[in-house]
């Protein structure tokens, strides 16, 4: 099966451009990242030698959820989001 049906099948979407969709295994210590090309599904992949990324829970019963690229980025560099704050910026309305 490929990967555009097994998504469309498991999680419920359809391959957009500028999407990535990011799968754990159950340590934690393998990431997959999978992104839309022009003309086919991309996977990045990262396993860290110690230790296991903190990725966020989301929503209670949540399969899935949205992060922004900057959190993305910290994840990628080990920073714990739970226990991160943000700090008041800007932020357009409506866009």
């Amino acid at each position: 099966m490929g990967c555009t049906r097994w998504c469309a099948i498991i999680c419920n979407w359809t391959p957009s451009p500028g999407h990535l969709y990011l799968f754990a295994n159950k340590r934690r210590d393998r990431l997959k990242i999978l992104y839309w090309d022009r003309s086919g599904f991309a996977i990045w992949a990262k396993r860290l030698e110690g230790g296991a990324f903190a990725i966020p829970s989301g929503e209670p019963c949540a399969t899935r959820f949205e992060i922004t690229v900057e959190e993305l980025g910290a994840l990628l560099s080990g920073i714990d989001l739970s226990t991160a704050t943000r700090r008041k910026r800007y932020r357009r309305t409506g866009t």
